[in-house]
């Protein structure tokens, strides 16, 4: 599915910023690039507005996942958070911040439904990822949110992709399969994966014991 601002050439590098949750919810799902490449959650709810994008789910595709049609604010205000989810919203970027200002989404966003959004999001007890172009009403809104950025290539030319999160760089993931900042990187993560598994599996029991011992009390000390 193509959708403007669709992560279907990023997504990588948000599954990479995602730390292990039980609930995930996508609040702006359109092509829902991140909902279907990550590894599922307990349970994952995606909210459209769009009843179009609502019926192309529904009859095209193979979902294991919640779908809600709905206005985001509206559900983000009245789900009961337990602070087990990860909610990560993509909302119609700021029309100040594109290169076209001209209308691309079919709903698009106002000014006043970006700040009430950042306000919501500011009060939920949970793990919250939103994503945007670089502008002084997030910069000020979520100053101390840990940021991250890169590079991406749209439409209309290169861009700076911005990523808020009201949580520090995780150091466990929810999802290990994309580590790694590019394809290059990826592939020789994805080797090494493969050559340790075909060591561990060579083992004799009693070894692969003392290195699960010897993993788990490093990972002990760490916590």
């Amino acid at each position: 599915m193509n959708f403007p601002g669709g992560k279907g050439g990023t997504y990588q590098k948000y599954i990479n910023l995602m730390p292990p949750h039980e609930v995930y919810l996508e609040s702006h799902l359109g092509g829902g690039a991140i909902m279907r490449y990550k590894r599922r959650a307990k349970r994952n709810i995606g909210i459209e507005i769009d009843p179009e994008v609502i019926g192309i789910w529904t009859n095209t595709n193979q979902i294991d996942f919640e779908l809600i049609h709905g206005d985001a604010i509206t559900f983000i205000k009245k789900y009961p958070f337990t602070g087990k989810e990860l909610i990560y919203c993509d909302p119609p970027y700021l029309r100040e911040t594109r290169k076209r200002y001209y209308p691309i989404y079919k709903y698009e966003y106002s000014l006043a439904q970006h700040i009430e959004l950042l306000e919501v999001i500011k009060s939920i007890p949970c793990m919250v990822m939103i994503s945007g172009y670089g502008s002084q009403l997030y910069m000020d809104s979520l100053n101390n949110w840990y940021t991250y950025s890169f590079q991406a290539t749209t439409h209309h030319g290169m861009a700076t992709e911005w990523i808020w999160m009201n949580y520090t760089s995780p150091i466990q993931l929810h999802d290990y399969r994309y580590l790694g900042d590019n394809f290059r990187e990826r592939e020789k993560i994805k080797r090494k994966r493969e050559r340790w598994m075909t060591r561990y599996k060579s083992m004799p029991v009693l070894e692969r014991q003392a290195l699960l011992s010897v993993l788990q009390a490093v990972n002990d000390e760490k916590h």
